[in-house]
């Protein structure tokens, strides 16, 4: 039984940290750990589990304690649906660090090494964000060619302009940014 009156089944927390100004709503279950939650937490707010210091507050914003034992089950602390889990970065990062993209730096490979690459689609880059057709984070693309799904409009919501069926959402794990020469499809102006 937890302190908070939560159910077996997962409770939604929003997340909020001292890197970003952004706040994620996740579900997450009463039996974690504190420290298997900050581990969770690694993948929302990008800061190290080791250096997070969790505090507790509830639907109305007011503070209920911090999240300092590592070995207690989320579910011993007064949580519900609605509270909020703020992380505090000891690492010694900057507030905003993971926000500018300016300062990411950027993979790069040789045209040769790109040539090589099988089932490729280049694209650019339109959105980046949650989306309202599922949770998590997703890159809107708009493929140099007709290999898309729509004009980057879904479910009614514009996310990012492009032509009917060059469209398409991936997950970022599937996106390899880079500043790419553009191909040469051989139709050369010359005749």
């Amino acid at each position: 039984m937890n302190g908070g009156g939560a159910g077996p089944g997962p409770v939604w927390l929003a997340v909020s940290s001292s890197l970003n100004a952004f706040r994620a709503c996740k579900r997450f279950s009463p039996a974690l750990t504190i420290a298997e939650l900050k581990c969770k937490l690694e993948l929302v707010v990008g800061s190290p589990a080791s250096c997070m210091q969790l505090e507790l507050f509830g639907a109305q914003d007011e503070p209920l304690g911090p999240l300092d034992c590592d070995e207690a089950l989320l579910g011993s602390f007064p949580i519900s649906d609605g509270c909020r889990v703020h992380v505090t970065d000891r690492s010694g990062a900057r507030a905003g660090q993971f926000e500018d993209l300016s300062q990411v730096a950027k993979y790069e490979m040789a045209e040769s090494d790109y040539d090589k690459r099988t089932a490729r689609r280049r694209a650019t880059i339109a959105f980046v964000g949650e989306t309202d057709f599922k949770p998590g984070f997703w890159v809107g693309v708009r493929y140099d060619e007709p290999l898309g799904k729509h004009d980057g409009s879904v479910g009614g919501r514009r996310y990012f302009e492009c032509p009917p069926k060059y469209g398409a959402f991936v997950k970022p794990q599937n996106v390899v940014p880079g500043d790419f020469p553009e191909e040469d499809d051989g139709l050369d102006d010359e005749l």
